[in-house]
């Protein structure tokens, strides 16, 4: 029996997703893959319902048209600065007289983790194992079935702000979208640009988004940090329509078409038009004027990404360097610039999509962007093909239940 999947990235400038059905042999068959501008939505969160209902619903509608089951199994990104990461740990002793690990020991311990103090209107997104210890002997990736009178466990948990997620799912469910699970941003991001020799070695993954930035380090296989910074290219766009006094429309243009994050790589002579992008302006501007208020803006925020290797306490190796992928990352010289400031090797992400049997030559071309590495990473997520999807989906679930009619 096959079944249906909808990764819903839901940015603050865009929604993008991904509809996919799951054949009998487990192969994900892409139905569908969308990108429609948002409304409603600031740094990832929503803030005006009566502005995002009505191009959420009619998306409904259009997916509708796809497959009733479209709109049924759907997975939302979650992406704010009040989520919040923290490590925790459980201790059960083995149940068996002859102390061999059951599935269920490993579920009590698991369970025993979660009860942990939580902040204050939160709800647990996420409780990723990071690994298992025998009898204090710990880097145990599955315990089960070995030998021992003690089980413990190191896991991440990822709390979400009731307040901010509240009316999110409220608004969803009435619209007509049936939310099967909440999965944060950079763990989305995560799964569809990162390779598992990658997270082994030691890697930062930073998703460039128009509100928000997401990153996630990992090491040894495991996620060490996951965070989202309230600043995105959105910002970037803005500095440009207030330093060149232009309107946004014409501020992206000028970021996306004559923009670069290198001041230095841009002749300081060189202009542009502006009646090139809009026939109703005269003028030119200066192109590395430009490009210096991008690399400042840019800047900024991978100086908040440093900020957050601090966090960790500890100097960080990370030999598979930086992946950065997101909808942000397609501005000249990106690369360049994040090499430059975390003064680590660097390249971009786009979604893997090995996984999937792509049919439409234009779903393809849509997916294959690192603007899609979301909406990618949630679909995969969402058909629970790692432990860490299927713990979310769990987390999530019973909220569900209490909060929708």
């Amino acid at each position: 029996m096959t079944s249906i999947v909808t990764g819903l990235d839901i940015g603050s400038s865009q929604i993008k997703g991904m509809v996919a059905e799951v054949g009998k042999d487990g192969v994900l068959s892409v139905l569908s893959a969308f990108k429609e501008s948002s409304a409603g939505f600031r740094r990832g969160v929503l803030v005006d319902t009566e502005e995002a209902a009505p191009i959420l619903r009619a998306l409904v509608l259009d997916l509708q048209k796809i497959s009733k089951k479209a709109v049924q199994n759907v997975f939302v990104n979650v992406q704010s600065e009040q989520v919040k990461a923290k490590v925790s740990k459980g201790v059960a002793a083995v149940s068996r007289a002859d102390k061999e690990i059951q599935q269920e020991d490993i579920e009590r311990v698991t369970q025993a983790s979660r009860a942990v103090k939580l902040m204050s209107n939160s709800i647990v997104l996420h409780n990723i194992v990071k690994e298992y210890f025998v009898d204090d002997v710990g880097d145990i990736t599955d315990p089960l079935g070995m030998t021992g009178s003690r089980l413990e466990v190191s896991t991440m948990i990822v709390e979400g702000f009731m307040p901010q997620i509240n009316p999110l799912l409220k608004m969803l469910d009435r619209v007509g979208f049936g939310v099967a699970g909440l999965i944060f941003n950079p763990l989305a991001s995560s799964r569809a640009v990162l390779s598992k020799k990658q997270k082994e070695l030691g890697v930062l993954m930073i998703d460039f988004g128009a509100g928000t930035t997401s990153i996630a380090i990992y090491e040894e296989g495991k996620v060490l940090h996951v965070k989202s910074i309230p600043l995105g290219s959105a910002y970037v766009t803005n500095d440009i329509a207030i330093g060149l006094k232009v309107p946004i429309e014409v501020a992206e243009k000028l970021k996306t078409t004559y923009g670069s994050a290198i001041a230095s790589d841009i002749g300081r002579k060189e202009t542009v038009r502006l009646s090139e992008i809009n026939a109703k302006l005269e003028g030119e501007v200066s192109r590395h004027f430009l490009a210096e208020i991008i690399e400042v803006r840019l800047a900024e925020i991978l100086d908040c990404v440093n900020n957050e290797l601090k966090v960790l306490g500890r100097d960080v190796q990370l030999p598979a360097g930086v992946v950065v992928t997101g909808g942000g990352v397609k501005c000249p010289g990106m690369a360049d610039l994040v090499k430059r400031e975390l003064r680590l090797p660097v390249q971009m992400g786009f979604p893997e999509l090995g996984q999937f049997d792509v049919m439409n030559p234009t779903h393809k071309e849509v997916l294959d962007d690192p603007e899609f590495a979301v909406a990618v990473g949630l679909t995969l997520l969402g058909n629970a093909e790692n432990k860490e999807a299927a713990s979310s989906i769990q987390a999530v679930k019973s909220f569900f239940r209490n909060l929708l009619p």
